[in-house]
């Protein structure tokens, strides 16, 4: 099996066991998708992909690495060396970069058969553009698919990759993200747990699970944890038709940018409660007829709040003395300042006693304008009425009645 070659491309390139890998090696030592190697001018990029029995370079195991023409890459046990033949070369070109590796050269699958989506009629606006985000450890996997998912999409689909959990959340952070297309397999974080963390951190976007660890478990886990979605990667042309199809219904689902509901039956307070007992981050949007605000929730902490020209807690206050409207929950983004400090279940507590002498004041004063807590409790108390009898005056309390008026001596008089 030594001594076969394969001229590489700009492209990346997989290595492993399984069936789908440009370069198939059938050794028990190699996973069933080991590594990807991509040229990269005379050098080449290689990168692991979790393999069981690790990718080395001279001796040593690598993640991300570099191999210069006539280095030797170690898969598993089985050896593969990068080199530049000047074999079969035009005249403009100064060598040609090539593989040799103990594995036969698959066949190369057929040019998909690729039909895009039918774009809309002349005089229509064009579709909305649809953010979405391939998580996959695979740079491979994810420049194919991922280009292949566009050309189906007619261009509608703008693409993000992500190898890693941290690099996920950063995108997640920088881009209205409508659907995350989610692998199990990534280092360090993987799949199912980054599922709970997206979930949590942004409740509205969709989550797919693509993955070809497609076991019961994995699957009871992650539909558990809020996948809408899961599906075994696609490995033929129909397959990823297939799955394109499913994944594009799922972002195309109509949805609304965050929740709605009237405040009457849900109060705003039992929202906030929820939210932060979660640890959740998110802008908890409030309106009415009148007003306009946000609530800023970190990590389960309320850290701003703002309505009009009020900040803090008297912002927060002013929101939660709201008694019809409606709200949303957006994702979250650093508010311009913090300006609130305290704990949110003082907060709350805080907005409910400001409530409740407010309730209090408008019963026992009916005609009087509604006025706020803080400023009612501040106001000076009306000053006792003062006496402008004239003290020549007889006043005298008739506590009985003997049929004559004339006064009684008793305890009221």
């Amino acid at each position: 099996m030594s001594g076969l070659t394969h001229e590489m491309s700009g492209s990346w390139t997989t290595i492993g066991r399984a069936d789908g890998n440009v370069f198939k090696i059938n050794d028990s030592s190699v996973s069933s998708q080991h590594c990807e190697v991509r040229l990269r001018g005379d050098e080449l990029e290689v990168r692991d992909l979790c393999s069981t029995n690790g990718t080395f370079i001279k001796g040593k195991k690598i993640t991300e690495a570099v191999l210069k023409s006539g280095q030797t890459l170690r898969v598993g046990e089985v050896d593969v060396r990068f080199e530049a033949s000047v074999v079969g070369l035009p005249p403009a070109a100064s060598y040609v970069n090539t593989m040799l590796v103990r594995g036969a050269l698959p066949k190369a699958a057929p040019a998909p058969d690729i039909t895009p989506v039918k774009p809309p009629p002349t005089g229509e606006e064009p579709a909305k553009n649809h953010q979405v985000l391939f998580v996959d450890d695979s740079l491979a996997f994810i420049e194919t698919f991922g280009e292949l998912c566009s050309i189906l999409a007619n261009r509608t689909w703008e693409i993000h990759s992500a190898t890693s959990a941290d690099q996920a959340l950063a995108v997640l952070q920088q881009h209205s993200i409508d659907l995350v297309v989610l692998d199990i397999g990534i280092p360090m974080v993987d799949g199912i747990q980054l599922l709970g963390i997206i979930r949590r951190r942004n409740p509205g976007v969709r989550i797919a699970i693509l993955t070809g660890k497609t076991t019961e478990n994995n699957r009871s886990m992650c539909l558990v944890g809020g996948a809408d979605l899961f599906i075994e990667k696609p490995v033929s042309t129909d397959e990823c038709r297939i799955v394109f199809n499913m994944l594009n219904d799922l972002v195309s689902w109509p949805q609304r940018d965050g929740f709605s509901g009237t405040l009457h039956q849900v109060g705003l307070q039992e929202i906030i409660q929820m939210e932060c007992i979660g640890r959740r981050c998110l802008i908890l949007e409030i309106r009415n007829n009148e007003l306009l605000g946000e609530i800023y929730i970190e990590t389960g902490a309320i850290t701003h709040a703002h309505v009009g020209e009020l900040a803090g807690v008297k912002a927060l206050n002013r929101l939660l003395s709201l008694t019809g409207g409606e709200f949303r929950l957006k994702p979250y983004e650093a508010p311009p300042q913090r300006t609130v400090e305290q704990s949110w279940e003082y907060l709350l507590m805080e907005a409910a006693r400001c409530s409740d002498e407010e309730t209090d004041f408008l019963r026992r004063n009916p005609t009087e304008p509604e006025m706020p807590a803080e400023v009612a409790a501040a106001a000076p108390a009306p000053a006792a009425a003062e006496d402008h009898a004239d003290p020549g005056d007889d006043f005298v309390v008739v506590a009985t009645y003997d049929g004559q008026w004339a006064p009684v001596d008793g305890p009221n008089s």
